[in-house]
This record gives C-alpha cells, sequence and structure tokens, in this order.
C-alpha cells in the first residue's frame, strides 16, 4: 500500500509539474509529449526489472516482490496511456 501511494503521488507530481512547464498546444504536440513520457515509462521499467533481478540473486524476496508490485503499476499505467 505504501508502494502505492508513493507511486500515485510521484504521477501527480509529475503531471502538475509537466502541466505547469508544458507547452501543449497541439494534438501533435501533446502526441510527441505522450511518446516521450512513454518512453520514460518504458526506461523505468527497465531500470526496475534490472533491480528486481538482484535481490532475487540476493533472495531479498521482499524487495523483489515490492519491485514486482512498482513493475505492475507502472505497466498498467503505460497499457492505459500508451496504447
Amino acid at each position: 500500500m505504501k508502494l502505492k501511494s508513493i507511486l500515485i503521488g510521484m504521477i501527480i507530481t509529475f503531471l502538475f509539474t509537466s502541466f505547469s512547464l508544458a507547452e501543449i498546444n497541439s494534438k501533435k504536440d501533446a502526441d510527441k509529449f505522450l511518446k516521450e513520457y512513454c518512453i520514460d515509462i518504458v526506461a523505468i521499467i527497465e531500470y526496475q526489472y534490472k533491480e528486481q533481478k538482484i535481490y532475487a540473486k540476493n533472495n531479498d524476496w521482499v524487495e523483489f516482490e515490492n519491485k514486482g508490485k512498482f513493475i505492475v503499476a507502472l505497466a498498467d499505467l503505460y497499457n492505459k496511456l500508451c496504447k
């Protein structure tokens, strides 16, 4: 539950910060932003997966599971925004 709260907080912070700084004035600008955002999500998933493999190698199954939950949340976000 703590991980979800952190993820939601990060997303809200990013969205509000992006909204205040974004200069999206057209569908083309929106599509470009969303494409870059989706690439960032995939990069974060990749990084989390690599960390998850380290936890598995060290038999730290609690952290392995936490990383897995975070990856699932990011994958869900990707699925909803990037398809």
